[in-house]
C-alpha cells in the first residue's frame, strides 16, 4: 500500500475534525458518537480510528487545533504597534473571522469545550496552558503600552492582562449566545472606561 504524503495526511485529519466540529455543534459533545463523526467525514471507520482512536482524543484534538489556529491568527496583532483599544478590537476581529465556519461556529463550540474541561482534567490542563501563555503575552503588551505612555506607569501588568483576557473570552460568550456584540463595541467600551478613569484622576 503506498504511503500517503504528509499533506494528504494533514488534509484527512482536518476532514475528520471538520466533521467532528459539525457534529458537536448539532448534537453536543456527549450525544455525538464516533459513528456520527465517521458518517459525516465520509471516510471509513478504519481511517478515522487510525487518526483518533477514541472520541476523547478527538475532542482534545478539536480543542487544541482551534486554539493553536487562533493563536497563529492573533500573533501578528501582538507585534503591531496598536493602542489598547485598537488592539482589543483587532483581536476580536481575528476571533470572529477565524471562528465563523460553514456549518458550525467555533465560538459556540468553545462553550462546549469549556464545559467539558470541568470534568476532563487532562483537557483542562491543556487549555490552562494555552490561556496562561496568552495572558502572559497580554502582560507583555501592557508593559509595552506603559513604556510608550499609552497606559499609566502604575498599572499592574498582570491585572490588566487578566481584564483583557476576560474581555476577549467574554466576546466569545456574548457573540455565541447574545449575538449582538461587535469588535468595535469592545474598542469603544474600553476607550470610554479609560477616559472615565482619566477624568476621575485615578
Amino acid at each position: 500500500m503506498p504511503k500517503i504524503s504528509d499533506e494528504k495526511r494533514a488534509a484527512r485529519r482536518l476532514q475528520i475534525l471538520e466533521a467532528a466540529w459539525t457534529c458537536f455543534q448539532k448534537q453536543g459533545l456527549h450525544a455525538t458518537t464516533m459513528s456520527d463523526i465517521i458518517v459525516a467525514s465520509k471516510l471509513s471507520a478504519g481511517a478515522v480510528y487510525s487518526y483518533f482512536p477514541s472520541k476523547e482524543e478527538l475532542i482534545l484534538a478539536a480543542v487544541t487545533t482551534s486554539l493553536s489556529g487562533l493563536g497563529e491568527r492573533v500573533a501578528p496583532i501582538f507585534a503591531a504597534p496598536l493602542p489598547p483599544e485598537r488592539f482589543i478590537e483587532a483581536v476580536a476581529e481575528a476571533v470572529a473571522r477565524f471562528t465563523a465556519r460553514e456549518g458550525y461556529d467555533l465560538r459556540r463550540l468553545a462553550l462546549l469545550g469549556w464545559s467539558e474541561a470541568q470534568r476532563n482534567e487532562h483537557l483542562r490542563e491543556v487549555m490552562r496552558g494555552y490561556y496562561l501563555e496568552f495572558r502572559a503575552r497580554l502582560a507583555d503588551a501592557v508593559r509595552r503600552w506603559k513604556q510608550t505612555g499609552e497606559m499609566r506607569e502604575t498599572a499592574s501588568e498582570n491585572d490588566v492582562a487578566k481584564v483583557m483576557l476576560a474581555t476577549i473570552l467574554g466576546f466569545v460568550v456574548q457573540s455565541a449566545i447574545l449575538g449582538d456584540v461587535a469588535p468595535k463595541d469592545l474598542a469603544r467600551g474600553l476607550r470610554d472606561i479609560v477616559r472615565s478613569e482619566d477624568a476621575d484622576g485615578r
